[in-house]
């Protein structure tokens, strides 16, 4: 069996001070599966890399144990990542007695544990925050960080821009950047070195009423700015036609 109870070095902190899961899907709908880890999305055709953990915009997000930054990017889909490098003794004392929440043959959701390849016993781990809108101005790559402090704010960056979940897609893995295996199953190389962060992050209840009201705000904010595109563009072509005359 393995050590997960080896005495704590460093005191977990949640990466949101609320942490709780999103309650609605990228489209709309009411899935709260949609960003829990493993092959959760399409009827379990697609896997989810992390944790989606509801925070609107501009929400301070903390590191969870002390360590150190060793990367600020910005990486395509996941949008601006930041990743702090963690002792292996540290993130094994944190982990708590989550079950698995989301196995329902019926929907075809499977959420996982953890990757094959991932080592629980290694020296050390990566802690990704990712589509933050940035990190706290004075934080650079190198800097050591407690558990508590400061790291930076949630945003909306890469593949979540304009969503109506806005959330911190959060991973625990075993390379700061690089987690995929690359063999001819995609879906299951896209979570190698990763583990369910729900095992470290302890979960509240979901507020759906604040997450339907943001919800529906962004919705509202998507639409006035598709017509603010819209008139304008409209606008452009008008003027062009006056100079042709």
């Amino acid at each position: 069996m393995m050590d997960y109870f080896r005495e704590k070095t460093s005191r977990w902190h949640e990466p949101l001070e609320y942490p709780q899961r999103t309650c609605y899907s990228s489209n709309h709908n009411p899935n709260d599966w949609n960003g829990a880890f493993g092959y959760v999305r399409d009827e379990g055709a697609k896997a989810h890399t992390g944790l989606d953990l509801f925070a609107d915009i501009n929400t301070p997000c903390y590191a969870c144990l002390d360590g150190e930054i060793v990367q600020y990017t910005e990486e395509s889909g996941y949008g601006n990542v930041l990743v702090i490098e963690v002792k292996g003794d540290d993130l094994r004392a944190s982990r708590n007695d989550y079950t698995l929440e989301f196995t329902d043959k019926t929907k075809k959701v499977k959420e996982i544990v953890q990757a094959d390849n991932f080592n629980i016993n290694a020296d050390h781990f990566y802690l990704r925050y990712c589509h933050l809108s940035n990190k706290r101005a004075d934080l650079n790559v190198g800097d050591k960080v407690k558990s508590g402090d400061l790291i930076g704010y949630t945003g909306d960056t890469g593949n979540a821009k304009g969503l109506c979940n806005p959330h911190l897609h959060f991973e625990i893995a075993m390379k700061k950047t690089g987690n995929r295996t690359d063999t001819s199953n995609l879906q299951k190389d896209r979570l190698a070195y990763k583990i369910n962060p729900a095992f470290f992050v302890n979960l509240q209840t979901k507020d759906e009423a604040k997450q339907t009201k943001v919800k529906e705000r962004r919705i509202q904010e998507k639409q006035d700015e598709e017509e603010r595109a819209r008139k304008e563009k409209e606008a452009k072509a008008k003027q062009q036609r006056k100079k042709q005359k």
